[in-house]
């Protein structure tokens, strides 16, 4: 009976953590999103109509590979797109994120912002980036 205790104890932990880890990274890619993003998505993630793009319920950021998302924060964007049914013309430079704060801030906007899931890992982004 103690065995089985201590194992439902050591279950009930590694769940904990999991949920704790998953929680430590939305709340690194918020700040991340923060950090780097919202002097001009706004921190709502709405952006500015006729100047910046919204990364909130986008139809740019749906439709997107994950190859191009990364290409995007590692290569910044200047030039016309189309977001929503709206035209935009200005740039975003390149972010100069590490990989896990990529990951995080993508997860983010993902999940956050878009009504997804966090699809990202800091291993997936290295890959992407070295497959340029």
């Amino acid at each position: 009976m103690k065995y089985l205790s201590t194992c439902i104890f050591i279950g009930a932990v590694i769940v904990l953590a999991a949920f704790a880890g998953a929680a430590m990274a939305a709340d690194s890619g918020q700040a991340g999103f923060e950090r780097v993003c919202a002097a001009c998505h706004l921190p709502s993630g709405e952006g500015m109509p006729g100047v910046f793009p919204p990364v909130k319920n986008s139809d740019y950021f749906k439709k997107a590979t994950p190859a191009q998302l990364i290409k995007l924060l590692d290569n910044g964007l200047s030039g016309p797109i189309v977001v929503n049914g709206q035209k935009y013309n200005s740039a975003m430079p390149p972010q100069g994120l590490s990989d896990e704060d990529a990951a995080n801030v993508l997860n983010y906007v993902s999940a956050a912002l878009n009504g997804g899931k966090p699809a990202f890992t800091a291993e997936q982004v290295k890959r992407l980036r070295a497959a340029k």
